[in-house]
């Protein structure tokens, strides 16, 4: 090894030293294809070509200057054949830098210089100095030291070389792997596979193409050496074909081939080929590109298996909090580069309320067991419902559905995707209550508020516990808008109205004044939207009857969630399955809520019976007369209503 490490130098030196020297030739060439690009002067393009042969002339003299080195000469024939190199060299150096001011100064006088030429004509300069001075310091490095001394450029050949010597010391894995051998010559492939498996690799071999793309799938080589040239399918077609395929692009080809055409090459390159080896193959050479082939495979099936644990984690994830989050709020935490980051934006949505009327007292009756079965299988039910009209369930609130449209994936139809799904899902009611009937639970009744506005939506908590949420004035408007509805009802804020594009069917209209808002707000019930939903909810007509004898009951007004201590007397005249007319002196107002009690009806202190006045009779003009519809009762409560109902008239 050490005796021929310095001849492996002084070549080396020799490379680099031509490498050095002939780039500033190359980029007078390029620049000149350039300039032939701008310049129309005849006379300037004579001279242009006059530069072209001179940087032809001064490669083909450095590529001559370095192969003498080489050579067995006496000192003063060197020393004669440097001198006659370098003054061949300066000549031809001088005419490219000559000729590109005449071009310069011909074309300033005709004033036809461009910008573009001028930069150009700038770079044939730069570049045919800096070669002189190079070759300034070569020539000059000799003579003082009387050898061809490695100070000439500043190369570095000596460290370069040490970094290899103790790279070979350094103890190194050596990566082995499946390589597939296809070549139609069977000498080749018995000596590459020969080669191979003294390298330690497991090796296949096949004589065709087409026999190739048959075994690679069931092998699953690591790589292939693949020959150019074969009869019936060519190498660049396989490579073609397994460009085209995901799974087959992965593996490394290295093509093997007796052309040393560039273009070829390059064709090869870029239908997937990881390198290029002419015919016959160096054994070092093929052992280095091997190893860096196998080391690429295996870096790309590490992250492979990377990228597949990191998929199941991801799937993992959006399993498990898509159960109590949104599937769009998990993707945007997963995908945003901010996902989790604290803060939000303003945002035009829609929101839904719905609330379960009645199921404070229903869950103070029931088995936890059965409240909790109720409410799965009521929220099992208007789950997809919102997820099929783009909504995103915001949070579950106890018995309560909080959803948003038009976040965090924008739309610009929230407010008919929202009121559809609203009427949807009170449609939807009636397959919640036939579950219940088949398991013996009772039959369960929903309000639904429907309101559009500005909001802030986006991470909401601290830096330990946070939830992707809205706040904002309509949130709070929305609560309101749902507690002036009872069940069956979607009720809508005027501003969603505002923002339909559909047409729908209103039953009623007012204007209320909801606490904690400063003005009043016009709500709707909607009943029914237009095309492209065409959806109605069916009005379900009771047959109100009169009773013979007044039901006398008291009442206390509701303010939000407090009682007001007066207690107002009035009487029932009639009623239906869950409404009843009510005549008093007090003075009501549509949906103010209620909580009575009935005399005749008897009921613990923790048996509560509330209403809601839905409406006004006009037939009694000498007393107040109000439609009030039942919203919360135990279930005693509700069978003695119902025994009321039926009663034959007397």
């Amino acid at each position: 090894m050490s005796e021929q490490q310095p001849s492996r130098r002084d070549s080396a030196r020799l490379d680099i030293l031509r490498q050095e020297l002939l780039s500033p030739v190359v980029s007078v060439d390029g620049h000149a294809d350039l300039l032939q690009g701008l310049i129309k002067n005849t006379d300037c393009l004579a001279d242009l070509e006059k530069i072209k042969t001179a940087a032809t002339q001064t490669r083909t003299l450095v590529a001559a200057m370095l192969a003498a080195e080489t050579e067995n000469l006496a000192e003063t024939q060197r020393d004669n054949q440097r001198s006659g190199f370098r003054h061949d060299l300066r000549n031809s150096v001088g005419a490219i830098s000559g000729y590109s001011e005449i071009i310069l100064e011909e074309l300033e006088d005709a004033d036809e210089l461009s910008e573009d030429t001028r930069v150009y004509l700038d770079h044939l300069q730069t570049d045919s100095n800096k070669l002189l001075d190079m070759l300034d310091t070569l020539f000059q490095d000799d003579h003082e030291s009387g050898t061809d001394s490695e100070s000439a450029l500043d190369l570095d050949i000596h460290s370069v070389f040490d970094s290899f010597d103790r790279s070979e010391k350094e103890d190194t894995e050596t990566i082995t792997g499946r390589i597939l051998v296809v070549d139609d010559n069977e000498s080749n492939r018995n000596l590459l596979s020969h080669q191979l498996q003294q390298q330690g690799h497991e090796v296949s071999t096949v004589a065709s193409g087409r026999q190739a793309l048959d075994l690679i799938p069931e092998s699953a080589p690591d790589l292939i050496l693949l020959d150019l040239f074969m009869p019936e399918m060519n190498g660049f077609d396989v490579l073609r074909e397994m460009h085209q395929d995901e799974a087959l692009r992965a593996i490394p080809v290295i093509v093997i081939t007796g052309l040393s055409d560039r273009s070829a090459a390059a064709k090869c390159i870029e239908a997937g080929a990881f390198d290029i080896l002419l015919k016959p193959v160096n054994p070092v050479l093929l052992k280095a590109r091997v190893a860096g082939c196998l080391e690429r495979k295996a870096w790309h099936d590490k992250e492979q298996a990377y990228q597949q644990e990191l998929e199941k984690s991801y799937t993992f994830i959006r399993k498990v909090f898509g159960r109590y989050i949104s599937d769009e709020v998990v993707q945007e935490i997963l995908e945003a580069d901010d996902g989790m980051q604290l803060g939000g934006g303003k945002q035009q949505i829609t929101i839904i309320m719905t609330d379960i009327r009645g199921f404070s007292m229903l869950s103070q009756e029931l088995d936890p067991q059965d409240c909790v079965k109720m409410l799965n299988n009521y929220f099992g039910v208007m789950t997809p419902l919102i997820q099929k009209y783009d909504g995103v369930i915001n949070e579950f609130l106890g018995d309560a559905i909080l959803a948003i449209f038009g976040a965090p994936v924008v739309s610009d139809d929230h407010a008919q995707q929202a009121v559809a799904c609203a009427i949807e899902m009170q449609q939807a009611m009636g397959e919640v209550n036939r579950n219940h009937h088949t398991w013996g639970l009772p039959s369960i009744e929903v309000g639904i508020a429907v309101n559009t506005g500005e909001v802030v939506v986006g991470n909401i908590g601290s830096e330990n516990r946070s939830k992707y949420g809205i706040v904002g004035h309509h949130v709070n408007l929305t609560a309101r808008i749902e507690s002036f509805t009872v069940g069956g009802q979607v009720m809508v804020s005027e501003y969603t109205v505002a923002a339909l594009g559909s047409p729908v069917t209103v039953a009623t209209s007012l204007e209320v004044e909801a606490k904690g808002i400063k003005n009043r707000v016009k709500i709707h019930e909607i009943t029914g939207i237009g095309a492209p939903y065409n959806l109605r909810l069916e009005q379900d007509e009771q047959t109100v009857l009169q009773l013979q004898q007044p039901l006398p009951v008291t009442f206390n007004l509701l303010s939000g969630k407090a009682i007001a201590d007066e207690q107002v007397n009035g009487t029932l005249t009639a009623v239906a399955v869950d409404i009843a007319h009510l005549e008093t002196a007090f003075e009501l107002e549509v949906l103010n809520n209620l909580r009575m009690q009935l005399p005749t009806f008897e009921a613990s202190e923790d048996d509560q019976i509330f209403s809601k006045v839905t409406g006004v009779v006009d037939d009694t003009p000498e007393q107040n007369k109000y439609i009030i519809k039942l919203t919360s009762a135990p279930l005693s409560a509700r069978d003695y209503i119902r025994s009321l109902a039926v009663l034959p008239q007397q």
